[in-house]
């Protein structure tokens, strides 16, 4: 680890929702790396729009096992509690006159482009079904409420830079996958990568409201425990981390620039979803052709549960967009009691049209919310 930042083992008993922990841990726990100074204003200075366009997807986690779980886990339905959600929040009145006067590039550089819609069926919350299109090419809805809240999240791996997707929540918090922030299973195993920097209502080089580089971030001691092979139905609910984000070039919060989304946990596992990201590449691993990873898409599925605190859904993406949410009761241009984070995108299954994800739980995102101040 580099010299000014430091690594903390956090244990937390949960103020807000009973925990029923079902692994061999004692009680559960998570770890956070906070940035030094330093760290915190390399990220910010070396994360030019250049190399936020230029940053490689990271790969998705891909099981290469059988999808098949077991009727005894199925009936496992909920191991966290009640449900629970906080609420979406509006940006500051003034976010925009601010973002415009400090990023004027970015919101002159592009024009009205056409929307891309794609249908490959209606949701059922069966496998392989799903709806999806390009979100972010219309002007009009670019740079709305909830897009705005979802970002492209940089950052730097042994082998170069990366690049994964997030999303604002309260407390000037990103929620996003563990994997983009400690790698378990990929490039170097045991070891945190680094140089974080989000970048809300990112499209193709512009960056209407600056970036914002990482001063913490907090995964579960759960993933870091995990061993290799990744696996779905054993790694997927502890796939969930959180950063905490200093202010923009022009001083603005995250929250005060793009507002948040809500999150919501121990919901049902059947719930109509629109998964959001910033996707290279399709689930079989062919290149997006028209700008990948440069916008932002969707699937639109139902749900269903794969087995315990495991939710599967049909899309497409693949590559780029892991640690996209899952937003549940989705409307354009209002929060409050709507686009809550349900889950983040953890994984695939080879060839398979699915996306899985750990179902936000008292266990996952509420822990690490605890703990971050989202």
């Amino acid at each position: 680890m580099r010299k000014g930042s430091r690594l903390v083992l956090v244990p937390v008993a949960l103020m807000v929702l009973p925990v029923i922990w079902s692994d061999a841990l004692a009680a559960p726990s998570v770890v956070r790396r906070d940035a030094s100074a330093q760290e915190q204003q390399a990220a910010a200075a070396y994360w030019t729009r250049e190399r936020i366009a230029a940053a490689r997807p990271l790969p998705m986690l891909i099981d290469r096992g059988s999808p098949q779980v077991s009727l005894a886990d199925l009936a496992q339905e909920s191991l966290s509690g009640p449900p629970g959600s906080s609420p979406a929040g509006a940006p500051d009145a003034s976010a925009d006159q601010v973002a415009q006067m400090a990023f004027w590039r970015d919101w002159a550089g592009l024009g009205e482009e056409t929307l891309i819609t794609e249908d490959s069926g209606a949701a059922e919350g069966t496998f392989g079904v799903y709806t999806f299109f390009d979100v972010n090419k219309q002007t009009p809805v670019w740079k709305q409420f909830p897009h705005r809240t979802v970002g492209k999240l940089t950052f730097t791996t042994p082998t170069g830079t990366a690049s994964c997707s997030a999303t604002a929540v309260s407390g000037n918090v990103i929620v996003t996958a563990a994997h983009c922030l400690y790698d378990t299973f990929g490039y170097s195993p045991g070891r945190w990568y680094t140089n974080w920097v989000f970048t809300p209502a990112y499209r193709n080089g512009s960056a209407p409201y600056g970036t914002f580089a990482w001063s913490s971030c907090t995964i579960l001691t759960a993933w870091i425990n995990q061993t290799p092979p990744y696996s779905i139905n054993n790694h997927a609910r502890y796939d969930v981390g959180v950063c905490k984000v200093r202010n923009n070039a022009a001083g603005q919060t995250l929250n005060a620039a793009v507002g948040f989304a809500g999150r919501s946990w121990n919901q049902g596992y059947q719930q109509l979803s629109f998964n959001m990201g910033y996707p290279a590449r399709y689930y079989n691993n062919t290149t997006i052709t028209d700008g990948p990873a440069q916008y932002l898409r969707t699937c639109v599925a139902e749900s269903f549960q794969q087995t315990t605190e495991t939710l599967g859904m049909g899309c497409n993406w693949g590559a780029g967009i892991s640690g996209g949410p899952w937003l549940r009761t989705y409307k354009l241009f209002v929060g409050g009691a709507n686009n809550y984070v349900n889950a983040v995108n953890s994984g695939l299954y080879v060839n398979q049209q699915n996306i899985y994800a750990g179902r936000f739980n008292s266990s996952n995102i509420v822990l690490l919310c605890n703990t971050a101040g989202c």
